[in-house]
């Protein structure tokens, strides 16, 4: 139960206090009225959309399934009301309506004159056509090249122009017949044949065929395609109209084939004859029957609207289900038969009666999560961007459960409401997710009639989410999150499913729903960028990314200050470790704390953890001068941490944890100097810019900077001589008003120190010594007694010249008492 302790904590720290607007000048009256209607302006749109969610049009409409359990109490008729068909059987008589109701054709007007036409149109060009090639045939033998070329031309156009999808053998044929009834042009005699020509008589014998087939009628579309038994025909001229029977009419397709049994009748062997025989056919043959589907339709929908929509009625105070049982189709046409009725009766009075009723229940749902944001959580609800933050995350859900009612086949088992939670922990803690997700659970349950089931399976399933994301440290974490959502929601449907006796296809469309409503949530990774990058926030995904070493900024710090990168790394763990003891922020404290000395970049040189011995370049400078460099790589350390986008959670890191203390050493070099500029030493030239720590956070980090950087100065480092040097530094601090500005208490403080003691105790701790260890030891200690000060961290005064260092390495060479 840690985490809730730790929310608890993050509570009473995000509670803010209560300012009253009688001290206020006019301006910061004026931006809280400003800031109070754009609170009231983003919970007026909210509700808004919520009505727009819930309220379609008004209208009374249970959203009841069949296999569901009906939870409610016993439901009766208030009134005698029918009850609609089945969907299935209004289906079933408007398919029936389609396949008896005679399809309506139009009758061509004067279809055998129109045949007759095209009859007498089609010799005509046959006989010109075949008259061009007997005079083709005549000239050719005699030479006359250029009269046989005219007529070789016109008897070609005049083939095109038939129409006819002759062979050149059947051409031959009918021109062969042509010419042997022309005296001096046929080959085989000179005496011409009698008898009539060949497409004089397949003409004949066409239009013999043809007359009691378009008397019949033959229709202009595939016959198959006629279902009703029957077809009605109308006359556009006398506006009459005729039944027929559908068999004793023909498409053109069976016209075609009884054409050539005629012809094949007549023509028993004769197969070229049979083919000219029929392209005449179909030359002259056109439907005399035309498709009306726009008249048909109409008749189709006249026909559909005299059908009864009821098929029985339900008496006046009729059980139409009882509390407990399942809903079976008929009960639950029965359901929306009566709230189809309501409807009707009730009429415009009820848009305004359901309206009121849903405004006041969203408005008691988010007044209620309203309150907890004022009394619990202040600092969120004081800060608008926030209020945004949450109404969009709740809009998106809204939206999602209104898409639910109105799509078919989505269910609102589907709306995934577990990526709000998710989002909310990350972004704000457990605490307000879970009173978020509760909130939006209501919404959801009284958006299925109070679905009790709905709000605690949602509930259960949310909450697991939210306990899986509550202390992430990976983004694996997110796929853990959908898993435990669909594992959360599976238990409390399945308890459904065996309490109630819920069919078992509901429950698998539920589990179905559930599936990718888990699916959904690994949505939240990408949903977190976007508000990171929208609001400026900083969560712990952004933090864990922040705290890889291997970054390239982190990279640069450990190859251009080696010294410098190593101190980062052990105040890290120090202020990490101190943060954890009292629930503060861990991890951000560690990241800040990575991040805090980025501006030894610039001139590493001059602070002397990088420095390897030999000439200290501050030897040469004025203790002022030296004190605005040491000092300088605060400013530069928030220029690169914005040059790079380091987020402003962690930037503030970089000028507090110095806060406003003085460097001391540069300042006591200058005061008790033998120059006379000594004498007008001004304490605020040797003091860092600023701002104060303003979180325990920062605090923290500012106190485990100081134990760091001055334990390395103690020789023989014992718990007794650590233990002295942590209080007096921290003492120290305190009396410099650095922490003032911070909630930490005096408990916070004794815990944070205890920390420290503890990990330096275990990093100076006692090692065996082996064989020939001691007199490596000794020559070490020989060689050291000569060196001049200024080495690596040879002496408190040295340790304090070069770096960050300052105060501590002074402090630390005093007593407590001195301090």
């Amino acid at each position: 139960m840690s985490w809730l302790k730790r929310d608890a904590k993050k509570a009473r720290r995000t509670r803010g206090p209560v300012v009253r607007l009688g001290g206020l000048g006019a301006e910061e009256q004026k931006a809280r009225r400003t800031a109070r209607l754009t609170k009231a302006a983003i919970f007026a749109v909210l509700v808004l959309l919520t009505l727009g969610a819930f309220l379609r049009t008004g209208s009374v409409n249970q959203n009841v399934q069949v296999g569901e359990v009906w939870r409610q109490d016993n439901l009766s008729a208030p009134f005698v009301f029918a009850i609609d068909k089945a969907p299935e059987v209004r289906a079933a008589e408007i398919a029936e309506i389609r396949t008896t109701t005679p399809p309506i054709f139009h009758e061509v007007p004067e279809y055998l004159a129109a045949a007759r036409s095209r009859s007498d149109s089609l010799l005509q060009i046959l006989d010109q056509a075949l008259a061009a090639r007997a005079r083709y045939d005549t000239n050719r033998p005699r030479g006359l090249a250029d009269e046989a070329a005219a007529d070789s031309v016109r008897y070609e156009q005049l083939k095109l122009e038939s129409g006819l999808q002759l062979s050149t053998r059947q051409w031959r044929l009918l021109s062969a017949s042509y010419n042997e009834r022309i005296p001096g042009v046929s080959t085989a005699s000179r005496d011409p044949r009698e008898g009539p020509r060949l497409d004089l008589l397949l003409l004949g014998e066409v239009w013999a065929t043809a007359q009691p087939l378009l008397r019949a009628g033959i229709v202009d579309v595939p016959k198959d395609s006629l279902l009703a038994p029957s077809i009605e025909i109308r006359d556009r001229v006398e506006h009459l109209s005729d039944e027929q029977s559908r068999d004793l009419v023909r498409d053109m397709q069976e016209a075609v084939r009884e054409g050539r049994a005629s012809l094949s009748e007549t023509f028993p062997t004769r197969l070229d004859t049979i083919a000219i025989g029929l392209a005449f056919f179909s030359r002259v043959l056109e439907p005399t029957l035309m498709y009306d589907p726009v008249a048909t339709r109409a008749e189709w929908k006249l026909r559909e609207a005299s059908l009864s929509p009821t098929e029985s009625r339900v008496r006046l105070n009729e059980v139409i289900v009882r509390r407990g049982e399942v809903i079976t189709p008929l009960i639950q046409r029965k359901i929306l038969s009566r709230d189809k009725a309501l409807n009707e009766r009730r009429g415009s009075r009820l848009i305004w009666q359901t309206t009121a009723g849903q405004l006041m229940l969203a408005m008691a749902i988010y007044i209620w999560f309203a309150l907890y944001l004022f009394v619990l959580r202040r600092v969120i609800f004081e800060d608008n961007r926030m209020i945004l933050l949450l109404a969009i995350l709740f809009a998106l859900v809204l939206v999602m459960y209104g898409a639910a009612l109105r799509i078919p086949g989505v269910d609102v088992y589907m709306v995934p409401v577990a990526i709000a939670s998710v989002l909310m922990t990350v972004i704000f803690d457990s605490r307000v997710a879970v009173f978020g997700l509760i909130t939006l659970a209501m919404l959801g349950s009284v958006l299925l009639g109070m679905d009790l089931i709905y709000f605690i399976s949602t509930v259960f399933a949310g909450t697991l989410a939210v306990y899986s994301v509550r202390d992430i440290r990976n983004r694996a974490q997110f796929f853990i999150s959908a898993g435990v959502v669909f594992l959360g929601y599976g238990i409390v449907l399945l308890s459904a499913f065996l309490l109630e006796s819920t069919s078992s296809e509901r429950f698998l469309d539920q589990l179905l729903f559930v599936a990718v409503n888990s699916v959904l949530v690994l949505l939240a990774y990408g949903l977190l960028w976007v508000f990171e990058r929208t609001f400026g926030l900083t969560t712990d995904v952004t933090l864990l990314e922040l705290s890889d070493t291997n970054r390239p900024l982190l990279k640069d710090l450990s190859l251009k200050a080696p010294g410098t990168f190593n101190h980062t790394l052990q105040v890290a763990n120090l202020a990490e470790a101190g943060a954890a003891a009292i629930g503060a922020n861990a991890l951000l404290t560690r990241v800040g704390a990575l991040y805090h000395d980025i501006g030894k970049m610039e001139k590493p040189e001059y602070f002397v953890e990088n420095q390897r011995g030999g000439l200290n370049p501050h030897d040469q400078l004025k203790p002022r001068m030296s004190a605005l460099i040491i000092a300088s790589h605060v400013k530069e350390g928030l220029a690169i941490g914005e040059r790079i986008g380091l987020p402003a959670a962690v930037t503030k890191f970089i000028p507090m944890h110095h806060g406003s203390t003085r460097i001391e050493y540069f300042y006591r070099k200058a005061i008790d100097g033998d120059s006379p500029e000594s004498a007008d030493v001004m304490e605020s030239d040797f003091r860092y810019p600023g701002p104060r720590p303003d979180s325990k956070e920062t605090a923290i980090l500012m106190m485990a900077d100081s134990v760091e950087a001055a334990s390395r100065t103690v020789d023989n480092p014992t718990h007794k001589k650590l233990k002295a040097l942590i209080d007096s530094l921290v003492d120290a601090r305190i009396d410099d008003h650095q922490l003032d500005d911070t909630d930490l208490t005096f408990r916070d403080i004794s815990k944070v120190k205890l920390t420290f003691l503890n990990l330096l105790v275990g990093q100076f701790h006692a090692r065996v010594k082996y064989p020939g260890d001691e007199d490596a030891a000794n020559k070490d200690a020989e060689a050291s007694s000569g060196e001049e000060p200024g080495g690596d961290e040879a002496s408190p005064v040295t340790a304090q010249a070069g770096q960050d260092l300052d105060d501590l390495a002074a402090d630390a060479s005093r007593t407590p008492a001195q301090g």
